[in-house]
């Protein structure tokens, strides 16, 4: 009876009409996203102590009386293509401080507009390689909600904009080699185009497009030189296109830029095998860890199909396209968090494109093979959900912190801040932009190596003060992420202020 019912069900969904279903599938991903980002406060949290501080830089630049919006444009791309290739990146995040300043808020609203387009073009994409509704809302969600949903409140990282790319230019190009017009496939080379200018680790998804455009021209016959060569002159000009793309880019990279900025990407002559071997069971037994599980047990009911699954080698051969490549770029750190797209897509194509339209895949195996892929969204369902509360709690501990250093600036206008936030510098250069903009310029800051209390930003750069000049004290406590040590400062003479995950101090004379 439940079966009969779910078939009903499923049949039903089938049977909507286009339309519906459209506006069905947008209104999911819209109240998804927004959804989660309200309830858990991510939209309104504020500040963060990480990438955010580039909104206010750029505000201060283009402040009247310094630079205009095109010399602060041209200095970050500048000072950027010396280190990395994303100038796209940089374009839209100086355009977004010239037109929203420091209103994160609003841009939290575009951030989740992107996810809701990311959302429902992979939707899409599922339908369009002959998916049903349901198994195409599993592989939209299986690649965008987890660790890597991170993505999805925060405003430093490329992969929201890139997978958004990706996912709508991956759309029109199916939809094109499926008898569409001439225009989607020049739509879909340009958002490759524009997405590879994004970040890095989507230059490396161009040869998988590619040779998956050749997979779909010789689908149904055998796969020879001859019916390669086909393929290859029926999509000449796209595959041109995007070829010359990647080669000119990895070409950039390497020789020109060079991959000695990269400090965290690539192979590394300098780590032995055992190094590399607990990077990975590290990530294998963190971020990656419902992907891993669930993966080794639908890959085992797989097997027991060997002899379909050999019939999808080529599909198999597609997804090592996609893995590998950012398998080799992680491999000195492990693919964790945000760094999870667009590996996420090649997890879903397998699992869900390639496994579940296995011939022969039925009853008690597919209902466990299902199953394992309900269960891994659910976990990762559970983990993004914590991780938007954390972000949001970290957020609101930050904001409050700034707005009560700022009040007491300006009840004290002599008074001196010290911020103890480094190692990491983006904690410290958020306490100098942030506060600069809002009309206080003498924030000092403490090296624990140098046990020295200095400015590092500003005119006054290197200047040296002792503790008891300062008035106000800023530093991590155990609840944040960034916490790696307790400053060794005597700080008797101050009262304790707990503010979340940051604690403050004031002086009790002052």
């Amino acid at each position: 009876m439940l079966r009969q019912r779910w078939r009903k069900f499923t049949d039903g969904l089938e049977r909507l009409d286009r339309r519906k279903e459209c506006v069905l599938v947008w209104a999911f991903s819209a109240l998804l996203v927004f959804g989660v980002l309200i309830l858990t406060g991510t939209l309104t949290s504020g500040y963060h102590l990480v990438d955010d501080w580039e909104y206010a830089k750029y505000v201060d630049q283009m402040s009247p009386g310094r630079s205009r919006f095109w010399e602060c444009l041209n200095e970050t791309l500048s000072f950027d293509l010396q280190l990395r290739l994303r100038p796209l990146y940089y374009i839209n995040r100086v355009l977004a401080a010239a037109v929203f300043g420091v209103n994160l808020t609003a841009m939290s609203l575009l951030k989740g507009l992107e996810i809701v387009v990311a959302l429902t073009a992979l939707y899409y994409c599922a339908r369009q390689m002959r998916c049903s509704i349901l198994y195409a809302l599993l592989f939209s969600l299986t690649v965008m909600v987890g660790y890597q949903s991170a993505v999805w409140w925060k405003l430093g990282p490329q992969e929201s904009f890139g997978t958004m790319l990706f996912s709508v230019g991956f759309y029109l190009m199916l939809t094109w080699l499926g008898g569409g017009k001439g225009w989607r496939a020049v739509g879909s080379a340009c958002l490759f185009f524009l997405m590879s200018l994004y970040k890095e680790s989507f230059i490396l998804l161009l040869p998988f497009l590619m040779c998956y455009a050749l997979y779909v021209q010789m689908q149904g016959g055998r796969i020879t030189l001859a019916a390669l060569w086909e393929g290859i002159r029926a999509r000449f000009a796209w595959l041109v296109f995007l070829g010359v793309t990647f080669a000119a880019e990895m070409f950039l990279l390497i020789f020109v830029i060079g991959t000695n900025n990269y400090e965290y990407i690539g192979l590394d002559a300098g780590l032995t095998y055992k190094q590399y071997r607990t990077i990975w069971l590290n990530a294998l037994g963190t971020d990656l860890k419902w992907y891993f599980r669930f993966g080794v047990i639908c890959g085992m009911i797989l097997l027991t199909y060997w002899e379909q699954l050999r019939r999808h080698l080529w599909e198999i051969a597609l997804t090592a396209i996609i893995l590998v490549p950012q398998i080799v770029t992680y491999s000195k750190t492990g693919i964790t968090e945000r760094y999870i797209l667009p590996t996420s897509f090649g997890i879903a194509f397998l699992l869900i494109i390639v496994g579940c339209h296995l011939e022969n895949l039925g009853g008690k195996r597919r209902a466990l093979y299902m199953l394992c892929l309900l269960l891994m969204l659910a976990a990762h369902t559970r983990v993004m959900l914590r991780e938007a509360d954390y972000f949001a709690y970290r957020g609101d501990s930050v904001q409050t912190m700034l707005d009560t250093t700022l009040a007491y600036t300006r009840e004290h206008p002599d008074a001196k801040v010290l911020s103890c936030l480094g190692p990491n510098i983006e904690g410290n250069r958020t306490m100098y932009y942030w506060l600069r903009i809002h009309g206080y310029d003498d924030v000092f800051y403490w090296d624990e190596d140098q046990r020295l209390i200095s400015k590092w930003f500003g005119e006054h750069e290197d200047d040296e003060d002792v503790l008891e000049h300062m008035d106000m004290v800023v530093m991590y406590n155990r609840e944040d992420r960034h916490w790696c040590y307790d400053p060794s400062l005597d700080l008797s003479d101050f009262e304790e202020r707990k503010c979340g995950t940051l604690t403050m101090y004031f002086r009790k004379d002052g």
